[in-house]
Order: C-alpha cells, then structure tokens, then sequence
C-alpha cells in the first residue's frame, strides 16, 4: 500500500513521486544499477567487436544479454509472491560480484571471448528479475495518481544513465582499461545494494503467495488476455524489441565504426546522444496533465521512432547523426514509459508483478532481433538493416493499433 506521507491532494505532478521516502531509495538503487549496465553494455560490444571484428558476434552479444528477459513471467510470478525488496538486493550482489569476476580475469590476462558471454548471460537474468520486480516496487509506494510520476521518473534514471553510462565506457576503456572499468561496473551495483538495504515495502496479500507458480502464471497470461488495452501494449513492446532496438544494441557499434568512421569515443558519444533523448522522453510524460490522451500519444511516438531511424540510416555527418539519434532517444524514450506507466495504471495491485514479467517478455524478442539484425548487418550492411528492420515495425505498428483501436480512446 502506498506510504502516508505524501498529500492526498497531489496529482501526478512531475516530482510527486519524490515525496515518498521510500520510492528516493529505489531511485537512487535504479542510478546505480543503470550506469553499471550501461557501462557493461558499451564495454562488452566494443570488446567482442575488437576480438571478433564480426557484427554478427556483436548481435549475439546482444542476444545473450535479453534472451533471459523469455523468462519474465515466471520472474513477475516470484516478484508477485515473495518480497520485492529482497529479491532486488539480491540481483544487484549477483551482478556486482558477476563484475569482480570478469575484473580479476583481466588483471590475470585469463580472459576470453566466452567469458564476456558468460557475465552477460548471468546478468541477464539478474537484469530480467530487477525489471520485472522494480516497476512493480515503485507502484507499491506511490499512491495510484502518482504511478505515472514513479514509473517516468525510472525511465528518466534509467535514460540520464544512458549518457553517462556509454559516457563513461567509452571514454575510460581506454584510459584505465576493461578491468578498470568491470571495477567500476561492480561499484555500481554495490551502491544499488547499499541503498535498497534500508527501503521498505509492505508485504504482498496473503492469497497470491499461497497459490502455485503455475496458478499465478496463468492467471497473469488470464488478465491479459482480456483486455485488449493491456495485451495491445505488451504487443507494441514486443514489436519495437523485435525490430527496433536492435539498432542499439547491434548497429550503433558498426555504424560508429563503418559508417561514421570514428573510434570508442565517438561510438560512447553515440550512445549518449540516444541517452540524452531517451531521458528527455520521460522527463515529458511526467510533467503530462491528466487531460492528454496517453494510449494517443503512445502511438504518434511509437511510429516517430523507427521513421527517424530510417533517416538516420541515410546519415554519413557525425553531428547529424548525433542530432537524430537524440530525436530517436526522445521518442523511444517517451515509448517506453508510456507502455510500463500504462501497463502498471491498468492492472490492478495483485497483478502488478505479473503485468511486469510479461512486459520482460515481450522483451524476449530482443535477442531474436539482436541475431537476425547482426546477421543482416553481416551481408547487406548496417544502413539497410535498419531502413528494413524500422519500414517493418511502422507496418505492423499499423495493424496492431488497427486491432487495438481502443488505445485511441483510453487514457
């Protein structure tokens, strides 16, 4: 239930989440556990790519680092009946230590190339439990008219560490090496650590936690099942992880490289242009007044995003692409918190962890996207990639808000 202390009164203002003491503490956690990601994402592509020289190892990088996210309904089923507090302090001790490991195989020159796929496969599933415990967690403090605030402001701590993370990566791989770095990585999460040990959350009724696994499951895939609003958005996120942000995951790195002709750093400045925007994004969807039509916002945004990556596509001027890849940012950015604020203010209290493992799963298409993506870039080029990869999510965006036109309406 949500805490007393923030006023009755509020709507969801842009900071109305911060009044809550406890929902600060996950902020600060949800800082220190994205830069560490962040800085393993930028750090691990660029490293399989120099010892590999293939995208297509850079694709399956990628896919390693989500195809553990297929397990999110199970994930919200255990974050529905167990404590989510406790299970986020246990995925950021798993992470941290993930971290220290791959350090001390570089300070011992024991490294390979597996190993780096090892930690991201591991960290995949940390990160799949954190996502579909965390969002959750944040509707549980806040009061209901807040839970837009809460869940934007996430993706606002998540988006800033996506400047400074890449930021980060790409500037000190190359002064203090990838053990410095992994060094850093595991400081990251061992600050997430310290700041849940003293967040408290209220435990979860008694009726879900008795239920089997199984029972919770499928009366999760249930709930969605009936309304069509919540099942149209899980389809929009498996859409855009499907053929869309493969492009982050995958093509940035070749197109730093190939296209645009620049080393790590521009390749971290690339990043970071996608970061700024994708923190800009739902910096806007907080400060939104209640009478804007969120479900029509969602779907202007969703089609925005994949038509400025065809642009981007097109694109040989290093500042020109950092301009449009912070467009991207804002309107993925804005995407992205649209579907988890939506998601958690349609569903009901019970099913919030649930309602999270599925929108992890939907995530699961990403590894997929991840391997057809880099295997594509391999035979026909980055740039027509992604004009593929961006024409096929406008079209199906298309028919799945055709089917789901209530999305229009509902707000």
């Amino acid at each position: 239930m949500p805490e007393s202390e923030a006023s009755t009164t509020e709507h969801h203002l842009f900071l109305s989440a911060w009044h809550y003491p406890q929902y600060r503490l996950l902020f600060l956690s949800s800082l220190g556990t994205y830069i560490g990601r962040w800085m393993e994402t930028v750090v691990g592509a660029w490293l399989v790519l120099e010892l590999t020289d293939s995208p297509f190892m850079v694709g399956l990088l990628g896919t390693c680092r989500f195809v553990s996210m297929l397990l999110g309904p199970f994930c919200g089923a255990i974050a529905d009946r167990f404590s989510r507090r406790q299970i986020l302090i246990t995925v950021q001790a798993v992470y941290a230590l993930g971290a220290l490991t791959i350090m001390a195989l570089f300070l011992t020159s024991s490294l390979e190339v597996w190993h780096l796929f090892l930690f991201t496969l591991v960290g995949g599933v940390s990160y799949t439990f954190d996502y579909s415990t965390r969002h959750a967690a944040a509707a549980d403090i806040v009061k209901r008219q807040h839970v837009v605030a809460a869940i934007s402001l996430l993706f606002v701590s998540q988006g800033s560490t996506t400047i400074l993370g890449p930021l980060l990566g790409g500037s000190l791989l190359e002064v203090i090496g990838a053990s410095g770095c992994f060094a850093l990585i595991a400081g990251s999460f061992c600050l997430s650590f310290l700041a849940l040990l003293p967040m408290k959350i209220e435990s979860l009724p008694g009726p879900v936690a008795r239920e089997s696994i199984w029972r919770n499951l499928m009366a999760g895939f249930h709930y969605i099942r009936k309304d069509r609003s919540l099942s149209a958005l899980i389809l929009i996120a498996a859409l855009v992880n499907l053929f869309v942000f493969p492009y982050w995951f995958t093509l940035i790195p070749v197109f730093a490289r190939d296209v645009l002709h620049t080393e790590v750093t521009g390749y971290g400045q690339l990043m970071a242009a996608i970061g700024l925007g994708n923190t800009l994004g739902p910096l806007l969807v907080a400060i939104l007044p209640d009478s804007i039509n969120r479900g029509r916002l969602l779907v202007i945004v969703t089609i925005a995003w994949p038509a400025i990556l065809m642009i981007f596509a097109f694109s040989r001027l290093f500042s020109l692409s950092l301009f449009l890849l912070v467009m991207t940012g804002l309107n993925q950015g804005m995407s992205m918190a649209l579907i988890q604020s939506l998601l958690m203010m349609w569903s009901v209290e019970e099913m919030r962890g649930r309602i999270s493992g599925a929108r992890a799963f939907a995530v699961g298409t990403l590894p997929l996207g991840n391997l057809l993506t880099g295997a594509g870039a391999s035979f026909w080029g980055a740039p027509a990639m992604l004009l593929v990869n961006s024409a096929a999510a406008i079209i199906i965006a298309i028919i799945i808000i055709g089917w789901a036109s209530v999305l229009l309406r509902r707000r």
